[in-house]
């Protein structure tokens, strides 16, 4: 049986689909990745370490690091997109935000790197979270492996 024909069934539509998918987000991943701005923020005294560890992660800011004693915290910010920005700069827990400039809600080309690797997913909603980029690479992996099962074995 030819390529052509294999193909274009529907389990060939269904590989075709899923490595598509893969490639986009490989594609996607290595045209944007680049080094995430390191960001000093300082949280209110009061906030619990769990309510902390939530903001942390709905923000995006990882490896949490080199702590002083005016009470903030160094990050890597995975997500530099203004609207996170704002929603960090304007939380009612946080009381400063070090190498962020509040007016116009971006990380200055100047600030420095910090140890993590951001790309555009962590900017784009619903991709955001780990766990649906994981799902979907999965799904995409399944489809691409399971249509060419499927197709191959109904070539022979």
């Amino acid at each position: 049986m030819e390529i052509h024909a294999i193909l274009s069934t529907g389990a060939g539509r269904t590989a075709i689909t899923g490595l598509l998918g893969l490639s986009l987000l490989g594609a996607a991943y290595a045209f944007t990745y680049e080094p995430a701005p390191r960001i000093r923020v300082q949280w209110r005294e009061d906030l619990r370490p769990e309510q902390r560890a939530r903001r942390e992660r709905t923000y995006l800011l990882v490896r949490p690091r080199d702590p002083i004693p005016d009470g903030s915290i160094a990050y890597d910010l995975l997500d530099t997109s203004a609207a996170n920005i704002r929603a960090l700069v304007n939380d009612p827990a946080v009381t400063n935000t070090g190498d962020i400039d509040e007016n116009t809600f971006i990380v200055p080309f100047h600030t420095e790197y910090g140890e993590s690797w951001m790309w555009v997913a962590h900017r784009t909603p619903g991709l955001r979270d780990a766990r649906v980029r994981a799902w979907l690479t999965a799904a995409f992996a399944a489809m691409a492996v399971g249509g060419l099962t499927l197709a191959c074995r109904r070539a022979r």
